[in-house]
């Protein structure tokens, strides 16, 4: 009887153990050197992408003491509905709690996607760094997150005694591959933080298909990160627009200049003409023809100095000075 007790008793401890892991929530199990670290796990809202490496008291939601254990946990029950993208970080002893280390081996945060319906687990094993080892249980997006993260994670691999152009096409390939997952991806938030990953507001102008049939797919979703996305494309084609319509005015511009000239001078010169007599107009055709006075005075048999008399003539009404100037205006008739 007493063993049978005891059975019970143990099958009831593990129910109610399975029961509290999957109640909503955010619980976790850290390894860190007390030495080193503050024994304090720090939450931040994330509300835009943008804010990802930013860190201000504001920002910095709840707090929870890791025990002896390394275990720590948060609620969510304040948290929007739908799923929130959210960072866990710790600081060094003696350092402020707005303390971020990007890069490096004390690299010292963590992004998670946190829906307050669903149980989310962090699991930190790693003994050698925080967060180098982390396996997550419940909310299946985070299992998401450390994919893109080990993609991304190539971009640092790239030499710097590597050609640049090289260099360039291992990054875009990298780019492209975030591209790839975001467009397959089922969730919206992880979708975005692909291409937050992925550089696109660089990679925009050749891609623009692609984002267009990548917002098309979520035109419904009204999450504050898609609106935040959102104003990020259409700011980007409408720079492209008016550089499209700044690049036509100038055209139309430089048309209606050159058009003016154009027709201004015509119709000038063709004024200018109208003054000529009929004698001075066969003159003035044989001037465009490169034709010499004595030539000229052969074919209409007038003499040289009827000839020379006309070319005055007709160099004062023209308001021209030379043959060279008679030639100048033959291209323009």
């Amino acid at each position: 009887m007493y063993n049978k007790i005891k059975a019970l008793l143990f099958i009831l401890v593990i129910v109610f153990n399975q029961s509290l892991k999957s109640q909503p929530g955010i619980r976790g199990q850290i390894i860190i050197d007390s030495t080193l670290w503050a024994p304090v796990v720090y939450l931040s809202y994330i509300t835009d992408f943008d804010k990802m490496y930013t860190l201000k008291y504001e920002m910095i939601l709840d707090t929870a003491h890791i025990n002896k254990n390394g275990g720590f946990s948060f609620s969510t029950d304040y948290l929007p509905e739908g799923d929130n993208l959210l960072r866990v970080h710790i600081c060094k002893k003696k350092s402020p709690p707005v303390s971020l280390i990007i890069g490096g081996d004390e690299e010292n945060y963590l992004f998670i996607i946190v829906n307050k319906k669903f149980h989310t687990i962090i699991l930190d094993t790693s003994k050698t760094g925080i967060f180098k080892n982390v396996r997550f249980e419940g909310y299946y997006p985070n299992r998401m997150l450390q994919q893109i993260d080990e993609i991304a994670s190539y971009l640092d691999s790239t030499s710097f005694n590597e050609p640049q152009i090289k260099n360039e096409l291992i990054h875009n390939a990298i780019f492209e591959k975030l591209r790839n997952f975001a467009d397959t991806c089922s969730n919206p938030v992880v979708s975005l933080y692909a291409l937050n990953k992925s550089n696109f507001e660089k990679n925009y102008p050749v891609n623009q298909v692609f984002y267009k049939k990548f917002l098309s797919k979520w035109r419904r979703e009204r999450s504050t990160y898609f609106n935040a996305f959102r104003k990020k494309i259409p700011i980007l084609e409408r720079h492209g627009i008016w550089l499209n319509i700044l690049v036509a005015g100038i055209f139309l511009v430089l048309g209606f200049v050159l058009s003016w000239a154009y027709f201004k001078f015509y119709r000038k010169t063709h004024n200018l003409l109208g003054k000529l007599s009929i004698q001075e107009r066969k003159v003035f055709a044989l001037l465009m023809q490169g034709k010499s006075n004595k030539e000229i005075s052969e074919i209409l048999n007038i003499g040289l100095s009827t000839v020379k008399s006309h070319v005055n003539s007709i160099y004062s009404k023209l308001e021209i000075n030379s043959r060279k100037e008679v030639l100048n205006l033959s291209t323009q008739i």
